[in-house]
């Protein structure tokens, strides 16, 4: 994911995704990449997203690339 844009992610199709990574939460989140582009440039790199944390419990997330419908 190190190379990718949020441009190139949003030219693609695809979506931006994370899901908690504690096996007993495994909270999903779906990131707005319209308003993500729009804070940080169609320029920013996935790689540099900071890490996150899960709101429910706390553990960190794991960001993923997404094959998916934008609408």
């Amino acid at each position: 994911m190190s190379d990718w844009t949020l441009g190139a992610v949003r030219a693609r199709g695809m979506q931006l995704e994370a899901f908690c990574s504690n096996e007993s939460c495994r909270r999903f989140y779906a990131f707005n990449l319209d308003q993500l582009i729009e804070l940080a440039g169609a320029d920013y790199l996935t790689s540099d997203i900071s890490p996150m944390s899960c709101e429910h419990c706390g553990e960190p997330l794991k960001i993923e690339l997404a094959m998916g419908h934008r609408s």
